[in-house]
Formats: structure tokens, C-alpha cells, sequence
């Protein structure tokens, strides 16, 4: 009697087929899986890292630098949180800071000289003559050429992405994080206004005042006033910027004071009133279940008439 013995599967066809899958995958593909797999960073290993940054970075900037920097941790964070912060922090530099422009405007006539005065050195030496004491309440004159003139638009135009560009561009972000999510407040501003929010990004732009005024004067201040920072004629820009952050704070905090008290009320009443609806249709259709299939009661004239 003869035995039929199998014959084993040859081992080169497993690494033939997987040779040939990993041949097949798109480069776009593996490029997504690499990315994937390296972003996004968690924060914490992010902040591990801010003492090795030069503190060319951060020292002597602008509190508009630091929410860059925060702008570009976002993108390799991808935090939610960190968004939040962004958009309520933009806003408050929107409004500071074109508070600031509209009081150069209304009370000194100039219009957008503190812009022109900030930025880049390679911009600046187109726009601005410096005479002795720029920087430090000295004068200064603002050139009218064709050179100075480009430069203005291209301050404008960087202006305008660096600032209200990018809390725009958070914003969306953010609005469209509802769709990703079951919560109803995942994009709006009730979902940015929340008190985690508010009090991290109100004590990192008090912390952008503490560092500062400690490296240039020696002493903790909640608000920084000086020279060292922003070429500026004089020092009111600091305090148009800062009432109107701290106008920008209030609205935020009286919100979230109206939705955790007075919207309380309503909020219990339109649960209950959901609930009470729900359960009236759930006895509804179990009523409809039981009447289904039985006979109706047919009222007739003749019928009554006899009992008469």
C-alpha cells in the first residue's frame, strides 16, 4: 500500500510575495506611514527640549515671536489644546496690536510707523533713518522713496499673515475639528472659551512680561515696559496693547461666567424637556404595538337607539 506523501510549499513564494507587495506600495504611501509614525510629537517631549534652544529665540522678542513659536509647536504637536490657546491668544494680539497702530494714528498722525519701526533689519534700513536714541524715545523719520515704499506693502503683507492670517488659519482649524468629533462644542467658541484655556494663555503672556522685565531690569513684573524689546518713541504702546488684551480677557471670562451660571438653568430645562420627549415617544410606540392588530369599536346610531 502506497502512502501519498505532500510536497512542502516551496519557502521562495512567501518572500517572492512579500518582495512584491512591498514593491507595489506607493512611495506617497510609505512616505504617510514614515510621517505618521514621527508626528505627531508629544508636547512633553517638545518641552523637554526648550533649554537646548538658543536664547536668541526667545529673549528680547516680541510677544508676537513667542506665538510663533507656539504656532510652530502646534504643528508638531497637533494639540488641541495648544489651538485653542492659539486662537484666544491671537486675538488678544490682534486686538493689542491694531489698538496700539489706531492710537499711533489718531494721537501722534502717523500711521503704521511702530510696523515700519519692527521689522527685519534687512527691511528696516529701506523704511527708517536712525538717528541717536532709536529705540529709546529718540527721533526718527520714516523715508518716502520707491524702495522704502515696497517695503511698506511687503510689511503689510507679512503683517497681515503673521497676525490675523494665522488666528485665521487656527480658527479653521479648529471649526472643522467639530466634524472629526461627537462633541457639540468641539468648534465653536464656547469650545475654545473654557477655563483651562484662559488661564494658560493669560499666564503665558504674563510670563512673556516676567522673563522679560527680569532679564532687563532685574525685577519680576506681571507687566513689561521698555525699550529693549520694540523700537518705540514712546512707552504708551505698551499700555494701549495691554488694556486692550486685558478687554479681550474680560469678554472671554464674562462668556464663560454666562454659560456655567445663567445658561445652567436653561441647559437642565432643555435636557429634561429632551428626556420627557424621548419617553413620550417610547410609550407612544409601545402603545401603537399593542393597538396594532385589534379590533376598533365602531360606534353606531342603531345600537345606541335600542338601549333607549
Amino acid at each position: 500500500m502506497c502512502r501519498l506523501q505532500s510536497q512542502p510549499t516551496p519557502r521562495h513564494n512567501d518572500t517572492t510575495s512579500k518582495h512584491a507587495s512591498s514593491t507595489t506600495t506607493p512611495p506617497s504611501s510609505r512616505l504617510q506611514k514614515l510621517t505618521s509614525s514621527l508626528f505627531p510629537i508629544p508636547p512633553y517631549l517638545l518641552i523637554a527640549l526648550l533649554p537646548f534652544l538658543p536664547t536668541s529665540l526667545y529673549l528680547n522678542r516680541g510677544y508676537t515671536v513667542w506665538f510663533h513659536l507656539l504656532s510652530i509647536s502646534y504643528l508638531f504637536t497637533r494639540s488641541p489644546f495648544t489651538r485653542k490657546v492659539l486662537v484666544l491668544q491671537g486675538t488678544g494680539i490682534c486686538v493689542g496690536w491694531y489698538a496700539a497702530i489706531l492710537n499711533d494714528w489718531v494721537v501722534d498722525g502717523t500711521f503704521c510707523h511702530t510696523l515700519y519701526r519692527n521689522m527685519p533689519g534687512g527691511m528696516l534700513e529701506y523704511m527708517v533713518i536712525e538717528e541717536a536714541g532709536l529705540g529709546e524715545g529718540g527721533s526718527y523719520n520714516i523715508l518716502n522713496t520707491r524702495s522704502s515704499y515696497v517695503m511698506k506693502i511687503a510689511s503689510h503683507v507679512l503683517d497681515t499673515a503673521g497676525h490675523p492670517g494665522l488666528l485665521y488659519l487656527f480658527w479653521r482649524l479648529h471649526s472643522n475639528s467639530n466634524n472629526n468629533t461627537n462633541n457639540t462644542n468641539g468648534g465653536t467658541v464656547k469650545g475654545i472659551l473654557t477655563w483651562p484655556v484662559i488661564v494658560f494663555a493669560w499666564h503665558f503672556s504674563r510670563l512673556w512680561s516676567m522673563v522679560h522685565s527680569y532679564y532687563n531690569t532685574g525685577e519680576l513684573k506681571i507687566w513689561y515696559f521698555g525699550h529693549d524689546v520694540y523700537l518705540l518713541a514712546n512707552l504708551d504702546v505698551y499700555l494701549i496693547a495691554y488694556a486692550a488684551e486685558g478687554a479681550c480677557f474680560v469678554v472671554a471670562i464674562a462668556c464663560r461666567l454666562y454659560w456655567d451660571y445663567c445658561c445652567e438653568d436653561q441647559q437642565v430645562l432643555s435636557e429634561v424637556l429632551s428626556e420627557v420627549s424621548s419617553e413620550q415617544k417610547y410609550y407612544n410606540s409601545i402603545s401603537a404595538e399593542k393597538l396594532d392588530g385589534k379590533p376598533e369599536l365602531i360606534h353606531s346610531k342603531s345600537a345606541a337607539s335600542s338601549m333607549m
